[in-house]
């Protein structure tokens, strides 16, 4: 009798005892961040993390869950780093509670109905506005267009015209002087000012910017660890009005490749830039909510290896060099593991990301995009290096991607030059133009996918600013 007594008691302080040491990752109330599982959240679980990263010690399966505060699959430094922003109230809850989130947060859209302005920095003598739909083929008025007046004069000594636009109803304009013009110019919602630049193949290239705005936001460097020994410079650029203190107000980010080239012209071979700051800028201006964008270098030799993702075969043509030994998954990674988490541990975000580039940028920030469909609204890939690839490549890879979930899957919008006097940009035209039927026949919905052609267009910054208000218009879902 005493005996069973002892036993029952035995049974029932072993099962206190279980009770006592369960980490708290095992309940359903997840303690992210207590990764020695003392039940707080303190500087000895980032240590443990760093000791885990150095070898000391080997981390069990529920430490491990804990530890994950990035919302990855692999622990990192930037856990232990997130860890310490937490505790130095610095951020008041990880990603990884966010990541949880089911539903997508969608965009504030804003009235179609906008002011276009243009300055007469050319001082043409009579200035029209030829407005139109490329694919209804309905027009403001025969050409040359509407002629505009009433002007003011800007602090340039520049005529400033304005013309009210239903953005809805037509989505091109050319400005002229019923001789000399410019190309054709894209038109949404994230247009609100158009000035001439130079004149290429017999036409004038507009370029944009945000109306009667001084403020061009703010730019922040910081170099975030690549690899072993090897860092990428990231630049951030946070729009007029944000305002760190204010964690209510949430903004939506945009990351691109070749970050160098997006803000300023010092760096770029053409000498022009994407003026993506500008587009915000007017995006903002009609009412939009404000982006923040993010921009990764890859100014160095490393570009072709590291914007190129191993699919399987290159073309012989590209078979050579960094093409050759493609690391885009390894880009990809950082994008995802790296970059995306420090931005959501350090600025006021939302769910809404985008993902956007060029040339090889563009190929990479597709694929980024296509393997990372949950984390991603909209894609933005211009003259994008798809002809890497034949077309069985192609099919074998879109084959082994999931699109059967429409409401999960990022809008995507793919731009491309035809222009004769661009050898390369004709070379990436059929692969660029076939894309959008290569990913209809694996079941992604065509009303998700915009393909333009410009016949004008050729492979530099100079167009790519041209059209990426378009990019990132039809990216917000307009």
């Amino acid at each position: 009798m005493r005996s069973s007594r002892f036993f029952a008691l035995l049974t029932v302080l072993s099962l206190l005892i279980t009770m006592t040491f369960t980490c708290a990752c095992e309940s359903t109330s997840i303690v992210y961040g207590d990764v020695d599982l003392d039940s707080n959240v303190t500087i000895m679980d980032a240590t443990t993390i760093q000791q885990a990263l150095a070898k000391i010690i080997t981390l069990e399966k529920e430490q491990e869950k804990c530890a994950l505060v990035t919302g990855n699959d692999d622990v990192s430094i930037m856990d232990a780093t997130l860890i310490q922003q937490y505790i130095a109230k610095i951020i008041d809850k990880f990603p990884v509670e966010d990541s949880n989130v089911t539903d997508k947060e969608t965009i504030n859209k804003i009235d179609t109905n906008i002011t276009v302005h243009f300055s007469n920095n050319k001082k043409w003598t009579t200035v029209y506005a030829y407005i139109y739909n490329e694919q209804t083929g309905k027009t403001n008025a025969t050409w040359p267009g509407e002629k505009l007046t009433n002007g003011t004069v800007n602090s340039y000594g520049e005529t400033v015209y304005a013309i009210d636009v239903d953005c809805s109803k037509f989505n091109r304009i050319i400005f002229s002087n019923g001789t000399d013009q410019t190309s054709d110019n894209p038109l949404s919602v994230t247009n609100s000012g158009y000035f001439v630049q130079t004149k290429l193949n017999g036409k004038y290239v507009a370029g944009v910017y945000p109306y009667a705005q001084d403020n061009e936001g703010t730019l922040k460097y910081v170099d975030l660890e690549y690899a072993e020994g090897y860092n990428k410079e990231i630049t951030i650029w946070t729009p007029v009005g944000y305002d760190a203190k204010d964690k209510d107000k949430k903004y939506s980010v945009l990351y691109m490749t070749d970050g160098q080239n997006l803000f300023g012209d010092k760096s770029t071979l053409s000498g022009y830039e994407w003026e993506v700051d500008e587009t915000v800028l007017s995006y903002m201006q009609n009412g939009g909510d404000g982006i923040i964008v993010v921009g990764i270098d890859n100014s160095n030799s490393k570009r072709d290896s590291e914007l190129t993702p191993d699919l399987g075969d290159i073309v012989p043509e590209y078979n050579y060099g960094g093409f050759k030994s493609g690391t885009g998954k390894e880009y990809s990674d950082f994008v995802v593991n790296t970059v995306i988490p420090y931005i959501e541990a350090n600025y006021n975000t939302n769910s809404i990301r985008g993902i956007a580039g060029s040339s090889s940028g563009g190929i990479e920030a597709f694929y980024i995009g296509m393997e990372h469909k949950d984390k991603f609204s909209y894609i933005g890939a211009l003259s994008p290096a798809f002809l890497l690839y034949d077309e069985s490549t192609w099919d074998n890879y879109l084959s082994t991607l999931d699109f059967s979930d429409k409401d999960a899957l990022p809008r995507v919008y793919i731009h491309n030059g035809n222009s004769e006097a661009d050898a390369l940009e004709q070379e990436l035209y059929p692969n660029a133009a076939a894309m959008q039927g290569f990913l209809e026949e694996k079941g992604y919905p065509s009303e998700l996918i915009k393909t333009v052609i410009d016949k004008d267009g050729t492979h530099n910054e100079l167009f790519w600013a041209v059209w990426f208000p378009e990019a990132l218009a039809f990216g917000l879902g307009y």
